[in-house]
């Protein structure tokens, strides 16, 4: 009987028992909320300190009698309100508003102003030595006004609580989404590595296949770029100057396995940008596009690739990558075949640059073009 007594209360006061093992929501109090609780009882008090001094006149104020009836009185009043304020912060809201028990916390809240109002009329007869036998009517009808002044602070207490908790629920969510976004940038960052190391691996491959003299070369240069690799791109961001002595060693590393005509397949222009060296950018972020210019162009044309790299009139960082391509192909196939290294690319640029970057892919006849633009700004760290 008792077991089927429980069930049948217990959706008015919730389904988890009472207390639990652990509190649903912090029952610290922070700084600012005891801020704003003597803030308001402090300017209360002044507030009626100010008009019982106008009903006064000059003997009176100077009574030390008077003015320890009046500290005695606030301390008194003080110390139930701040009662009835925490109380309801730490103990009703945490067992059993947060829990979802409304009615329990609405009883819980008629409780706590029963006992308040009581303790209030009890220190208002002790401070003005009212003989208990005679009780003043004016004493008796302050009950109301007693518990209406506790409704309005344990809802004070209340709409404190609900929107701290809600503000850090808010600061929890986006440090989440934060870290979040940092461990797949990570991931991406990871991605980077193994996908270009694939492709140059192949590259030294077919020059050590052919017996080349360039291949210890191609090693060396190679070398280069892992050290880059290794110890500087675990940064957030790195100085222009070392990605572009980075995307030199690769542009490099492919020339060697160009035929003798080889330099003239490869046109670089970075003009003006000694002035932009320590513009920060991600690193590894400009190779994808270089890197599938070589991978899907036609290596046979003269030039083979076109590399522009600057600053526009607005002080944004601009890559344009313009390839040559055979006719079979298409640009669109040629886009499809980008594989990892565009999906990586495109994504690092959302997490990076959201809203701050731009990137075109176009295909005129014969070549195959990509635009990336950057504009300056914070980056995800």
């Amino acid at each position: 009987m008792p077991t089927l007594l429980a069930r049948a209360v217990s959706p008015l006061f919730g389904s988890a028992p009472w207390p639990a093992a652990e509190p649903v929501t912090s029952r610290r109090v922070p700084l600012w909320a005891h801020a704003v609780l003597w803030g308001v009882l402090l300017l209360t008090d002044g507030l009626q300190i100010r008009q019982m001094l106008s009903t006064l006149d000059q003997a009176e104020v100077q009574s030390w009698a008077l003015w320890q009836n009046v500290l005695l009185r606030s301390f008194s009043t003080d110390a139930l309100y701040a009662a009835l304020f925490y109380l309801n912060w730490r103990e009703l809201i945490p067992r059993l508003l947060a829990r979802g028990r409304v009615a329990g916390y609405a009883l819980g809240v008629l409780l706590l102003l029963t006992v308040f109002v009581g303790l209030r009329v009890g220190a208002s007869r002790w401070v003005y030595n009212t003989p208990a036998d005679m009780p003043p009517p004016e004493l008796e009808r302050q009950a109301i006004p007693y518990a209406l002044t506790g409704l309005m602070l344990i809802f004070l207490s209340s709409a404190l609580k609900v929107t701290g908790d809600y503000l850090q629920e808010r600061r929890n969510r986006r440090e989440l989404e934060r870290r979040q976004l940092l461990t797949e940038l990570s991931l991406l960052k990871m991605q980077v590595n193994p996908h270009f190391l694939f492709n140059t691996l192949n590259n030294i491959y077919a020059l050590a296949s052919q017996k080349s003299d360039r291949a210890p070369e191609a090693v060396l240069r190679l070398a280069e770029i892992m050290r880059y690799m290794l110890y500087e791109s675990g940064a957030d961001t790195v100085p222009l100057s070392q990605e572009l002595q980075h995307l030199r060693s690769f542009l490099a590393l492919q020339q060697l396995r160009l035929p003798a005509t080889g330099a003239a397949a490869i046109v670089f222009d970075d003009a003006g940008l000694p002035a932009a060296a320590e513009w920060p950018v991600a690193p590894m972020l400009l190779l994808p596009l270089v890197e599938n210019a070589f991978k899907h162009g036609d290596l046979t044309a003269r030039p083979a690739v076109q590399i522009r790299l600057g600053l526009t009139a607005a002080g944004a960082l601009q890559l344009i990558v313009d390839n040559a391509v055979a006719p079979e192909p298409g640009g669109a196939a040629l886009e499809a075949s980008g594989g990892v290294g565009l999906v990586n690319l495109r994504r690092r640029l959302q997490l990076l640059y959201p809203g701050r970057h731009e990137l075109l892919l176009e295909t005129p006849p014969g070549h195959y073009r990509a635009s990336l633009t950057l504009l300056p700004g914070p980056a995800l760290g």
